[in-house]
């Protein structure tokens, strides 16, 4: 063992009382046991590996940067997470959007027959125009963190979703529509459309109008639909990409417990003997006592 004297210099030591060299041999061994039961200890007691830099510095920068890997995996979850539910946000009034284009679509379907008066026509009218600016309302009133959801990207830059444990891994998305989604956007209420379903030829010309906005909001629902199906397959991926991290961090970091219980019971033996032996090298300079009777 290091720093012990050899055995035939110890020899030469047992008369020399003033230097209890077999002693000191004991000490160091009882030293270098209790350091590394020690350590066993610390390692069982928190599951770590490497509980400071000195255990194993390299190891330690290595796991560091592992785990600042594995936390930008979970942020980037909780990210994916409230990215969907954004686009859920949106997805939700443009369906409600639809089903107000389809009841406006029936009212003007209704007014094309001849068998509705100007009194029927005009009451439809207004039915329509309340239609219309609940439209608007949604348009305008849904938001998430003061941003409307319904103009994302319209005329500006785009929006970014953070999907990853780098800086740099975003993706965008942006309406494909050049305007909003409010009854003016989608063209339904404009001067010049008002009193569209005064007549049978003008109920006929604005249920046309009205298929043009639902094949609009269409298309719009796809893009937030393929959006949502894109950030899915990025929880997926990140999913597994964390799994894997951890992993790695775990071999380098954590300790393997069942090792460090044996290496534990095999230094508190050590120690019993060390302090055993160190007790009987205390004792042997009395034998020079001898010499002295």
């Amino acid at each position: 063992m290091a720093g012990l004297v050899g055995s035939a210099a110890q020899s030469d030591q047992l008369a020399r009382v003033a230097s209890n060299v077999g002693a000191l041999n004991a000490q160091n061994a009882l030293n270098l046991v209790n350091r590394q039961l020690s350590v066993a200890q610390t390692r069982l007691a928190t599951g770590r590996k490497i509980n400071t830099a000195e255990d194993d510095p390299a190891s330690l920068t290595i796991g560091t940067k592992l785990r600042a890997r594995a936390e930008g995996f979970m942020q980037a979850l909780d990210n994916l997470g409230d990215s969907k539910n954004f686009l859920a946000t949106a997805e939700g009034s443009l369906q409600k959007i639809n089903d107000i284009l389809i009841k406006i679509r029936t009212k003007s379907q209704q007014a094309i027959s001849d068998i509705m008066g100007t009194t029927e026509r005009s009451d439809i009218e207004k039915e329509i125009e309340g239609y219309l600016a609940e439209i608007s309302d949604i348009n305008n009133e849904t938001q998430w963190n003061g941003k409307k959801l319904l103009q994302m990207s319209v005329g500006g830059a785009d929006t970014v979703f953070q999907t990853g444990a780098n800086a740099d891994n975003t993706v965008s998305f942006k309406f494909g529509r050049t305007t909003g989604h409010s009854s003016s956007n989608l063209h339904l209420d404009g001067v010049s459309n008002r009193g569209h379903v005064n007549s049978s030829s003008s109920a006929q010309a604005y249920m046309s109008s009205v298929d043009s906005a639902i094949a609009s909001i269409s298309v719009s629902l796809r893009e937030v639909g393929s959006m949502m199906a894109r950030l899915t397959f990025k929880e997926e991926q990140v999913t597994v990409a964390h799994a894997n991290t951890e992993a790695a961090f775990s071999r380098i970091m954590n300790a393997d417990i069942a090792r460090e219980q044996v290496k534990a019971t095999t230094f508190l033996i050590l120690q019993q003997i060390a302090t055993a032996s160190l007790s009987q090298a205390n004792a042997n300079p009395q034998a020079v006592l001898a010499l002295f009777r």
